[in-house]
């Protein structure tokens, strides 16, 4: 699979349930299904955006809730073999871009306590710790760590 030499977030469509779903399969424990996600795509509140892998599917995904000024991260997701090479970051920094633009001034998200990657990521796009969900993951019991990320 060839990374996007600048990816380019695009804003997902119901008919992209189905490649959500597979990638969401590739990368959590406990995935979502496509009528997860085409549920998810009838809730006002819900946004995805994504980076396609040229064939066909995604290379990375970001899903949201917008909720008036405030949005919630519900989970970014890169393809296994395509880690460690930026591409979070360019469509997480992307996203929060138009979320800035937008108005939104205070985010939220879990993160597990032990995904250094993400929580770095997490840190480096302006998130701090605010707190912590004991035993919130349920594939293993492992905590979440409540971050928020404020702006003017």
């Amino acid at each position: 699979m060839k990374i996007p030499s600048a990816p380019e977030p695009a804003r997902l469509l119901p008919e992209s349930a189905p490649a959500l779903a597979a990638l969401e399969a590739r990368c959590f424990p406990d995935p979502w299904d496509t009528a997860a996600f085409e549920a998810a795509f009838g809730r006002k509140a819900f946004a995805a955006f994504g980076v396609a892998d040229g064939a066909g599917g995604l290379a990375a995904y970001a899903t949201f809730h917008f909720l008036g000024d405030e949005f919630e991260v519900l989970n970014v997701a890169v393809a296994p073999e395509l880690r460690g090479r930026g591409l979070a970051g360019a469509l997480f920094g992307q996203v929060l871009q138009l979320v800035d633009k937008m108005g939104m001034t205070r985010g939220y998200l879990e993160v597990r306590a032990g995904n250094i990657p993400a929580r770095r990521l997490y840190q480096r796009h302006g998130f701090r710790e605010a707190g912590v969900r004991r035993h919130y993951y349920p594939d293993n019991g492992e905590d979440a760590l409540v971050m928020v990320r404020e702006s003017s």
